[in-house]
């Protein structure tokens, strides 16, 4: 393992297990190459049967407030248990320079990492783990069996504290306060604001932020289930047997792939003019190598588990912060596959159903989002063809315009509905060919038909979109 590496975003680490929605047990088996861990390995153990653990429908979104400002929000369906927290969540728990990521979302679990910004505070950071059967926050005496054992095998681990020791002042004293100290943290948030913990699909994430060159960073420290599963209690260990999870660049991470656990390891080589090279992933020690030569590297990764195969999602990142996804299938030495999608706001959690970023180029140049699930030959397939409208633009109306009220965001027409001019709008969805929604002020949401044109673009009522609208934008 390399060490004193720093990551600059608060991505999260999270691990596969194998087989079937059950626990992790440990066995004695020697892994190649274990973290901190020589002596152990994970199984799954296939025996719970009969409290089933599924995945949640959860969209993290970023909602346009005045002066097309982002306030991130999270959208949960089917949960009565999680309504008032996720509530209390999206109204008191972030603000305008906040952001959002999910790192689990199942019937067991609801875990999420907001990073956020006070201005006479600094950085802020905190986790929130609820339980999804009562609603309640969970401390980390509900999460782990015996946290101070945790501790002191970490502390006694020399590869470990050499990872991240020499980067984050009083790194013992503050593992330790996570581990062991839920009275230092106020409904799941440090007093300090100085570290957090959530946990994921592998296990659990640890956040503290450390200094690089005299810079604050964000240091991710994952703890996996696969390692240390003997210190978690069984019920935070029960997952469903499909899912997701992201990955950090030179860093193991365990696999299932084809009934077998599996390492993985992702690296890349940069040249002199940060142009990536080429690509490198080894599995079990045996290492592939594709070339690239285009990008300027990887952004963010995700490893997609469903049955017995296992693929990988590149985000690969290029000029005018475009982005887009590169996919390996893990299962068998093939060639790495390009598609147009990014990741979305959302991270990747269910590969049965998942949000992908896109752009496109209709009312003005525009970021969106829609449904997803993994195809059989590791592709995404769409599960429909509503696309969320990311990008926060309002856009004003010159001239006046006909449309359909709905009953909600992509919902069902409810009448005709009358826009004059100098009406404000903010495009929230599209089909990227025949309408655009927008909601208004009140919150109401209108659907107004459009078409291409001949030419180029598209026209509203027979004008060119930039004859309909004030605020449009389209880049180059």
């Amino acid at each position: 393992m390399k060490k004193g590496l720093i990551y600059l975003l608060p991505v999260m680490c999270l691990l596969a297990g194998c087989g079937k929605n059950t626990s992790i047990s440990i066995n004695t088996d020697k892994v190649e190459g274990a973290v901190g861990i020589t002596e152990e390995n994970s199984q799954v153990d296939d025996k719970d049967t009969q409290n089933i653990v599924q995945m949640i429908k959860a969209h993290v979104f970023y909602k346009t407030t005045d002066g097309q400002n982002k306030i991130p929000q999270i959208e949960l369906e089917g949960n009565e248990q999680l309504r008032n927290i996720i509530e209390e969540i999206n109204t008191y728990r972030v603000n305008e320079y906040a952001s959002m990521d999910l790192t689990r979302a199942d019937t067991n679990v609801l875990s999420l990492f907001i990073d956020s910004v006070v201005f006479d505070e600094g950085e802020l950071i905190s986790g929130i783990n609820i339980d999804s059967n009562t609603g309640k926050e969970l401390k980390i005496s509900d999460v782990l069996e015996n946290g101070n054992g945790l501790y002191e095998k970490l502390v006694n681990d020399n590869d470990f504290l050499e990872e991240y020791e020499d980067d984050i002042d009083d790194f013992s004293e503050k593992l330790k306060t996570v581990l062991t100290n839920f009275e230092a943290f106020d409904n799941d948030v440090n007093k300090d604001y100085n570290i957090a913990w959530t946990l994921g699909n592998n296990g659990m994430q640890i956040y503290m932020i450390g200094k690089n060159d005299g810079i604050d960073n964000m240091v991710v420290i994952p703890l996996e289930y696969a390692i240390y599963s003997e210190y978690f209690k069984n019920d935070i260990l029960k997952l469903p047997s499909d899912y997701a999870f992201e990955v950090l660049p030179d860093r193991e991470t365990r696999v299932n792939i084809d009934g077998k656990v599996r390492t993985v390891e992702v690296g890349e080589e940069i040249g002199e003019y940060g142009i990536s090279e080429k690509i490198e992933v080894k599995i079990g020690g045996e290492q592939r190598t594709y070339q690239d030569g285009v990008s300027y590297g990887i952004s963010k990764a995700y490893i997609l588990q469903k049955d017995n195969n296992a693929y990988l999602y590149l985000e690969l990142q290029y000029d005018n912060d475009y982005r887009n996804i590169s996919i390996i299938d893990l299962n068998k030495n093939g060639d790495m596959i390009a598609i147009q999608e990014s990741f979305a706001n959302t991270s990747l959690l269910d590969p049965n159903e998942f949000y992908l970023g896109d752009r496109i180029f209709t009312i003005s140049s525009l970021g969106v989002d829609r449904k997803y699930t993994l195809g059989e030959d590791g592709k995404p397939k769409t599960i429909e063809d509503y696309y969320n409208i990311t990008t926060p633009i309002t856009l004003s109306t010159k001239i006046d315009l006909n449309g359909k009220a709905l009953d909600g965001l992509n919902g069902k027409e409810i009448g005709d509905f009358e826009l004059p001019v100098g009406i404000l709008l903010i495009p929230v969805g599209t089909d990227n060919k025949t309408f655009t929604d927008y909601k208004l002020s009140d919150e109401s949401i209108v659907r107004i038909p459009m078409e291409q044109s001949s030419e180029y673009g598209f026209i509203i009522e027979g004008k060119n979109v930039e004859d309909v609208f004030d605020g449009t934008f389209f880049a180059g």
